[in-house]
């Protein structure tokens, strides 16, 4: 296969931006390994772009915590320890946590009942292997309860762990073994809380919700 040509403009924002979402989706979906040596000539190459959108990528990924500087100065894509795994899902279940508390009293009621609609069909759904309903449920939850949270610093400080969490979520399908059925009954929990306009009873439930996940995908990524 042939080196791909060059893309113009190459100092454009426009470019800078294309190059940082196509290096965020290599590495959040793996294709760039965790820990694994980034080597920006051959990144540039790989993309069709000059080494300055590449380095400017790279130094916004730095920043959200995806790429690390290592001694002796190359760069690399972080490691993906047990601890580092709690620590973002720590982080994860403080901002939830508040935010569902937040937004506990403004769910619709119509809304909530979309998502325990999905709900419903995921514990059989689990038992015969079929993971895509558990996978609508749990998204559905988690996008409702931001959306109906007003305060849009949290919002974006969530928005901000996206990566890191996608990175985890990535790397931990590789393995296996992770208990849906406990989720899907936490989140049951979680939907009971908003439905009984309970904050108090909801954060919880996020929390441990969130650090329990935490936890389980700590420990497929250490036996992976």
């Amino acid at each position: 296969m042939g080196k791909p040509a060059a893309r113009g403009a190459q100092g454009s924002p426009s470019l800078a931006l294309q190059t940082y979402t196509e290096l965020l989706a290599l590495i959040t979906s793996g294709r760039i390994q965790p820990g694994e040596r980034i080597v920006i000539g051959r990144l540039a190459e790989q993309l069709g772009v000059s080494q300055t959108p590449v380095r400017a990528a790279l130094a916004r990924l730095a920043q959200e915590g995806l790429v690390n500087t290592a001694p002796g100065g190359y760069l690399h894509v972080v490691e993906l320890t047990p601890q580092f795994v709690r620590d973002v899902y720590h982080v994860r279940g403080a901002l939830e946590g508040l935010c569902v508390e937040l937004a506990t009293p403004y769910i619709r009621l119509a809304d909530l009942a979309r998502v325990r609609r999905l709900m419903d069909e995921t514990a059989a759904a689990i038992a015969r292997g079929d993971q895509q309903p558990y996978t609508r449920s749990d998204v559905s939850l988690h996008q409702l309860v931001i959306a109906a949270t007003s305060n849009r610093i949290l919002v974006r400080e969530l928005q901000t762990l996206q990566p890191l969490i996608e990175l985890i979520r990535h790397a931990a399908q590789r393995a296996s073994g992770v208990d849906l059925l406990s989720s899907h009954q936490e989140h049951v929990q979680i939907v009971s809380a908003i439905a009984d306009r309970d904050s108090t009873r909801a954060r919880y439930a996020m929390e441990q919700h969130i650090r329990t996940t935490g936890e389980r995908l700590a420990r497929l990524i250490r036996g992976s």
